[in-house]
């Protein structure tokens, strides 16, 4: 993949998906610029990648990126009742921190050029080089603060600056309102667990989650926007917390807050690329709207527009991403309010109790590696072994000695 345009594209944020598409941009010879005000900083996410993005970005492993790997997950339903099972293919959990100057690290490496600062505007300035496309300009006020500065002219624009970011608003002058996620984030030092824990509440478009880090854990917890204030999340976070882990834990928490994108249900309604620039990871809405993971899917995309910048061919950016995991997005989108009904969660829940043949779908689906629109079938042709695994359960159990 070499770019011999000359082309000189601007990537606005520096997170995952924004540093990867630099990366493979400036691999390929391409005059690449990455505007990022916060090279280390910690998110409301837990930092969770699931086994299909450690396959594809192997490097994540084999650096020695200080991570936790996970290989167990406990469930809690809306009434208490809880299901631990393995995970048949291992999570690792990193510091958002960490992960974040990694990936930045290696764009630099890899020759591009990374500015600390925060682009305040950005407005087209005359012809690119191949004259058919407009050149941008980018306003941007360092991390330190000071005077705007005038960067440009660049060839391209990548909104990368996530979902709460101005890029994908001055963009899409006419956008829809997506559904948003509220998500809201705890840093929880001197605690790190040997499993994952995913709380859900009755009526809540969301859940809970415990994610441990090498020395630390992540805990947060998500719902759509708009359906609790954020002080009655907070409250439901520092109950469940409260009941777990020590009070002077939770109240040394460091917390921080974070606006999540939901997948659009109609993978062509909202465009990512024009003339000129594309989106990608959060700002693109390539976010799972049922787990809320982006990380993958937003290194994912930035691949994808990378290999489309440097074919000359920026229509191949949608076309693959259609084929790689619009679909996959949008029919989780539109069955949301089915999996996050309370009746099918405490369900699931008691048959993952139950049943290995549950907990190993369940553990696909944090894996990555079981597909939404065939999840149900999955399930119903487990519900016979499902069965017969409780009616051993209930013949193999010791007798109780009668009541005097």
């Amino acid at each position: 993949m070499q770019d011999r345009s000359g082309k000189r594209v601007v990537v606005i944020g520096g997170g995952p998906g924004g540093a990867q598409c630099a990366r493979r941009l400036a691999e390929a010879g391409v005059d690449v610029t990455v505007f990022e005000p916060r090279v280390r900083f910690e998110k409301a996410c837990g930092g969770g990648i699931p086994a299909r993005g450690l396959e594809r970005y192997p490097f994540l492993i084999d650096a020695g990126l200080a991570g936790k790997e996970i290989r167990e997950c406990v469930l809690v339903a809306p009434s208490g009742r809880e299901a631990r099972f393995p995970l048949g293919h291992p999570l690792y959990v990193f510091s958002r921190g960490t992960l974040h100057s990694f990936m930045l690290a290696r764009a630099a490496a890899a020759g591009a050029r990374v500015v600390e600062a925060r682009v305040v505007s950005f407005r087209k300035a005359g012809a690119g080089v191949d004259g058919a496309r407009p050149a941008w300009e980018v306003r941007a006020v360092a991390t330190g603060g000071g005077d705007s500065d005038t960067f440009g002219p660049f060839d391209f624009i990548v909104a990368a600056d996530g979902a709460a970011g101005s890029a994908r608003r001055r963009l899409l002058a006419s956008s829809s309102g997506a559904e948003m996620t509220q998500g809201i984030g705890y840093y929880l030092p001197e605690i790190s667990e040997e499993f994952i824990t995913l709380k859900f509440y009755a009526r809540l478009h969301g859940y809970l989650w415990v994610f441990p880090r090498p020395d630390h854990s992540s805990a947060g917890i998500c719902a759509t926007l708009g359906a609790l204030r954020v002080s009655g999340l907070r409250r439901l976070m520092d109950d469940f917390l409260c009941q777990r882990y020590p009070a002077a834990v939770v109240a040394a928490a460091e917390r921080y807050a974070a606006l999540i994108p939901g997948a659009p249900r109609a993978p062509a309604s909202e465009p990512m690329q024009g003339d000129g620039w594309a989106l990608i990871g959060d700002a693109a809405r390539l976010v799972d709207p049922l787990t809320r993971e982006g990380i993958y899917y937003a290194m994912v995309s930035g691949d994808l527009l990378a290999e489309a910048l440097c074919r000359g061919r920026l229509e191949l950016y949608g076309e693959t991403w259609a084929r790689h995991g619009a679909q996959e997005l949008s029919w989780a989108a539109a069955h949301g309010n089915n999996f996050f009904d309370t009746r099918f969660i405490e369900r699931l829940v008691f048959l993952a109790a139950a049943s290995p043949a549950i907990a190993r779908v369940l553990s696909d689906v944090i894996s990555g590696r079981q597909a939404y629109g065939t999840l149900k079938r999955r399930l119903l042709l487990n519900v016979p072994l499902v069965a017969a695994q409780l009616v051993r359960r209930a013949v193999t159990a010791p007798l109780r000695p009668r009541d005097s």
